[in-house]
């Protein structure tokens, strides 16, 4: 099978966690000074407001926020903010816009006979800031040094057992198990070979950082560098929470992105414009294997007609996020409309099960009991988020409507993760980054890095590997498995899906037009943003 990047048409984050790494060092000098830019009115740091509107007038300029203390390295750096502006400086090996599916972008195609051995080709004619030619020697490393070292992009590639240069411009992975969309986990970004270890590697992105460390400036040998709407993009420090929310309300940040599920969500106002950005972040109702009613079947089924998605989409999550029945996003060609409509919330359905199962209130305590099992459960949340306990309590309240005695156990992460592994509960509310191949091992099977209690099941895992081993270029082969896949999940309610984060990008009205972001470039097609920064 092979893609192009003239038959994109054609084509179609295991959890992700980011890691603590040492802070940031200032880039070394380039070979040629940048042109001064005007030094702009800033106030960093610990400021409370009113300093901050002094300066609203003077700042014609765009800028975004960092962590100066942190890494910018993206493969290393565990602050958001640097993310997000690393974005503009690292490009990635592979693209994916809002439906998930995998473009060429530093990675021109992929080949593969089995769908175990991939010859992957680069673009050989782009360059790195430091004026370095991209080879395949530097995506080779990229991709070694994520495995080798434990951060965001290591679990995907698990199943990888080599990674080698054929020649200038190709490379081989070969993995320990087929799967078809292994291409789909390369929305990596790229660094220049040797590079790691610096906090500011050398990238191929549209922009690169100047001398001080201090802001962006437009890099001329990217191949969209002539219709990028900015010369500069100034980067500010603010830290504290409050800091930031001013800085973006006085105009002196122009972009900010927020998760209202987050524990760290801002309340921006409302008369800042919005864009939604899909994610593969899932929330959903876990459930424990030793628990004396939900190691069955049958009551874990009934939970899934107890989650009104809707409205915790809606009230919950205020609009920010996209239902979902199942563990796929709905966006993705593989999501199975009609057996997910089967699975949605449903009142009638749900007391149907509950009568189907033999729930009756024996001792008249208004608990029902069944046979020798009590309705009773112990529901765990993190506290954190105030829009994930919300949702946690709407689906204790209808299960509470049909007899159950549901207990909600609120508790601070920390607490969390503990009575996580140490099995203190019945039903657990979490959240998982996929990744763009849908894989669910890590969540599902015996070994898994978020699969806390060990579950095992041998036929989810054949389903699993059904699925993974499914060639795109048949679609009706590809149809069936995901098919497969998703019944048996469903029939077992392994887990119960409630729905994919869309997270905000903000930004202020008049200054932004024609954005159109996505979960690995928020910057994505920026060469056709209108910018107006008068």
């Amino acid at each position: 099978m092979r893609h192009t990047a003239s038959r994109i048409s054609s084509l179609l984050l295991a959890a992700a966690l980011l890691l603590a790494l040492p802070g940031c060092e200032l880039p070394g000098t380039d070979a040629a000074a940048p042109t001064p830019e005007p030094t702009p009115l800033v106030v960093v740091g610990e400021s409370t407001g009113e300093a901050l509107q002094d300066t609203y007038k003077a700042d014609h300029i765009f800028s975004l926020n960092c962590v100066k203390g942190a890494s910018f390295n993206p493969l290393t750096t565990n602050s958001a903010w640097n993310q997000i502006v690393g974005m503009l400086a690292y490009d990635t090996l592979v693209k994916a816009g809002g439906d998930f599916e995998a473009e060429p972008n530093l990675i021109l195609g992929w080949d593969s006979q089995d769908g175990r051995i991939w010859t992957f080709t680069v673009d050989t004619s782009r360059k790195f800031h430091d004026g370095g030619s991209m080879t395949a020697n530097d995506a080779v490393y990229t991709l070694e040094m994520c495995r080798a070292n434990s951060g965001r992009y290591t679990t995907r590639l698990a199943h990888v057992t080599s990674v080698s240069s054929l020649d200038r411009e190709r490379f081989t992975v070969e993995l320990d198990q087929v799967n078809w969309r292994f291409y789909e986990l390369l929305n990596i970004p790229c660094i220049e070979y040797g590079s790691y270890y610096k906090s500011i590697p050398p990238g191929t992105g549209p922009y690169k950082f100047n001398n001080w460390g201090t802001a962006l400036t437009l890099f001329r040998d990217h191949p969209d560098a002539d219709e990028m709407p900015l010369r500069t993009i100034f980067l500010k420090h603010y830290t504290r929470p409050e800091d930031i929310l001013q800085a973006f309300e006085d105009s002196l940040l122009d972009l900010v992105t927020n998760n209202p599920a987050d524990a760290s969500s801002l309340g921006y106002s409302r008369s800042n414009l919005i864009k939604y950005v899909e994610t593969s972040n899932m929330q959903f109702v876990g459930f424990n294997p030793r628990s004396n009613l939900f190691s069955y079947a049958p009551y874990r089924q009934m939970v899934t007609y107890a989650i009104d998605r809707d409205t915790i989409v809606s009230n919950a999550m205020q609009g920010a996020g996209v239902a979902a029945t199942l563990p796929i996003h709905p966006n993705s060609p593989y999501y199975p409309k009609t057996l997910a409509a089967t699975l949605e919330y449903s009142p009638d359905d749900l007391q149907t099960v509950v009568t189907n199962l033999g729930g009756m209130d024996l001792d008249q305590d208004g608990v029902l009991e069944f046979g020798s099992l009590r309705g009773e459960a112990v529901f765990l949340v993190c506290a954190d988020s105030g829009a994930k306990v919300s949702a946690a309590r709407q689906i204790a309240g209808q299960l509470r409507s049909v007899g159950f005695s549901v207990t909600m156990s609120e508790l601070a992460y920390a607490d969390y993760i503990t009575a996580l592994q140490e099995g203190r509960y019945d039903l657990y509310y979490g959240e998982i980054k996929l990744c763009n191949d849908w894989d669910l091992s890590q969540l599902l099977l015996a070994g898994g890095t978020a699969n806390l209690t060990n579950y095992q099941d041998g036929a989810l895992a054949s389903c699993i590997q059904g699925f993974l081993a499914a060639n795109p270029a048949d679609p009706a082969a590809m149809t069936a498995a995901a098919e497969t896949l998703y019944t048996y999940i469903a029939q077992n309610a392994l887990i119960a899906p409630v729905c994919f984060e869309r997270n905000q990008l903000l930004y202020h009205r008049g200054v932004l037009k024609t954005i159109n972001p996505n979960q690995d470039d928020l910057f994505s097609d920026m060469q056709n943003w209108v910018v107006d920064l008068s």
